[in-house]
């Protein structure tokens, strides 16, 4: 008898975000395991996403999709309680609609959401045998300075909120969970509870490994993703266009996803305009649908991504890990999670964090030894396939079940 798994993501609406491929990833593998699969979403869902599962959209509210929303007044003092009520106002009239659930999973959980979680496994008739809360997004903040992480004073109310799980926890009814090692860390720190860490789980994509003179070839950089000031994207455009203008090379093409602008601390806008002019740069400005992003992930030849470890020295990047499923050597950011990432399953060239002259000097040596750092990431290529699988993921999630 198959047991069933309720996936909870109110963010899950369109194709845009990682969303839709992650939980695909997650509910093929599921199925394959015998589990039925059910998933509540935006009220908004693409036709496209609907069809694809087995789903409820009955979320008016995701907190990440609202950000840029006007709030209501105060709505900074007292929004996680006002979004667990709105969290409540749909979930228990549907619980109370469908069978026990023997696992929900809760993909992306903020502070927002776990006083709705802790009123249902307090409350509800209907509760699910097992809850898993997965946080991606770690309490600590980066200090520049000292180059390490610290918890502000602001963390405290997660934490607090947290440790209202600690019965669950230790009947072994909930899991908190994480995707990065310093996420552990962090809140097990603020909360003096155990955490397991979860892989993020990517779909296995072929790669025909072909013999090729890379020293004659013309070799495609690229940075997939939203452009975000997080994401360095500005560091990359400024690499870009001093590199053709300090190496004149015309073996290189650069590859950067652009859809829209965004601010600059100093208020500034950064956008891809004196991009467009340079005959070595195409400038996507699209989101690029599962199909097409595959085809120009498969024609990459290295990965830039200079993030800043401000906002992902404990965060995952999903491209990251698929260049590491494809053999796609890195250029990434010292000092955080693509550092581990890159040391245990890829290969590249670190950078220091918002480093510009590293940045170009890293294209050009990248470009130089090619071969070097491509047959170092092949090897590991079948290490990280199982560990980043769905069905690895998959095992560890329902494991406790």
């Amino acid at each position: 008898m198959s047991k069933s798994l309720l996936i909870v993501e109110e963010c899950l609406r369109d194709l845009k975000a990682h969303w839709f491929e992650y939980i695909r990833t997650i509910t093929t593998a599921a199925e394959l395991e015998n589990w039925k699969v059910d998933v509540v979403c935006h009220q908004n869902t693409s036709p496209e996403i609907q069809q694809a599962f087995s789903t409820f959209p009955i979320f008016q509210y995701a907190r990440y999709l609202d950000n840029a929303e006007k709030k209501l007044p105060g709505e900074r003092y007292y929004g996680f309680i006002l979004h667990s009520w709105r969290c409540l106002k749909v979930l228990f009239p549907f619980l109370n609609q469908h069978p026990q659930y023997d696992h929900i999973f809760v993909p992306t959980v903020l502070v927002h959401h776990l006083l709705a979680w802790w009123v249902i496994m307090t409350f509800h008739p209907q509760k699910p045998k097992h809850l898993t809360l997965f946080f991606v997004t770690n309490p600590g903040v980066w200090d520049t300075q000292t180059k390490t992480s610290y918890l502000p004073q602001s963390a405290q109310l997660q934490g607090i909120l947290i440790k209202l799980f600690r019965p669950f926890v230790q009947q072994e009814t909930v899991t908190l969970a994480v995707e990065t090692k310093v996420a552990r860390q962090e809140f097990e720190a603020l909360t003096t509870l155990p955490f397991i860490q979860l892989p993020h789980p990517v779909a296995n994509v072929d790669l025909i490994v072909e013999t090729v003179d890379y020293k004659n070839s013309l070799l495609n950089f690229a940075c997939f993703g939203f452009a975000r000031y997080e994401k360095g994207s500005d560091l990359f455009k400024q690499a870009i266009e001093q590199f053709i203008y300090q190496f004149k090379s015309d073996h290189l093409q650069f590859y950067i996803q652009w859809i829209e602008p965004f601010d600059l601390p100093d208020g500034t806008v950064c956008n891809p305009n004196s991009l467009s002019d340079l005959a070595q740069v195409k400038v996507i400005d699209r989101p690029l649908v599962t199909d097409a992003y595959q085809a120009l992930l498969k024609t990459t030849d290295c990965m830039v991504l200079p993030y800043r470890n401000s906002s992902y020295y404990a965060r995952v990047s999903r491209i990251a890990i698929e260049s590491t499923f494809l053999g796609i050597p890195m250029i990434y950011t010292k000092g955080g999670w693509l550092e581990d990432l890159v040391q245990e399953f890829g290969a590249g060239i670190g950078i220091e964090d918002e480093n510009i002259d590293e940045l170009i000097a890293a294209i050009q040596t990248m470009s130089n030894s090619y071969s070097h750092y491509r047959q170092a990431a092949l090897i590991q290529q079948e290490k990280t396939r199982v560990y980043f699988s769905g069905q690895a993921f998959c095992q560890m999630l329902l494991e406790a079940v």
